[in-house]
């Protein structure tokens, strides 16, 4: 024997209800996802870009740091590099700090994002070449607990 399922016209309204929905809240889904990930990318963006901006103000930093170091040279001609070293660590701009180990001199400077910091660290060549500094260290990570 064959059944037979009959749906009358309010079982049908009923399903078309159904699919409308369930249409309208996958829509609504749709749209808080790419509203979130429109977020992500805003904040990403912001980072980078300030991140960015960090890496360039440190360049900057180095530049004025070789200008100081070529004003050195100069003002030290002639003499040993002892001479130019001495002058150095006595005028060393703000911000940056001179450390002696046995392997040569290095300037040190940090900047900080939030919490992250930036650490810049240069090796001090001796005065006869054409170049002051070379780099070392250029990292960027998170800032310890304390």
């Amino acid at each position: 024997m064959k059944r037979k399922i009959a749906l009358g016209p309010g079982a049908a309204s009923l399903i078309l209800i159904v699919v409308i929905l369930s249409l309208c809240m996958l829509t609504m889904l749709m749209q808080i996802g790419a509203r979130n990930d429109l977020s992500l990318a805003s904040r990403g963006t912001e980072m980078i870009t300030r991140v960015y901006e960090l890496f360039d103000h440190s360049e900057e930093r180095l530049a004025k740091l070789d200008a100081f170091l070529l004003r050195c040279r100069k003002a030290t001609e002639g003499q040993d590099e002892y001479a130019y070293r001495q002058l150095v660590e006595q005028n060393l701009p703000e911000g940056f700090t001179l450390e002696d180990t046995e392997d040569g001199q290095y300037i040190t400077w940090k900047d900080s994002l939030g919490k992250r910091i930036l650490t810049c660290t240069v090796k001090l060549l001796p005065p006869g070449g054409t170049e002051r500094t070379a780099w070392v260290v250029h990292t960027f990570a998170e800032a310890p607990e304390e």
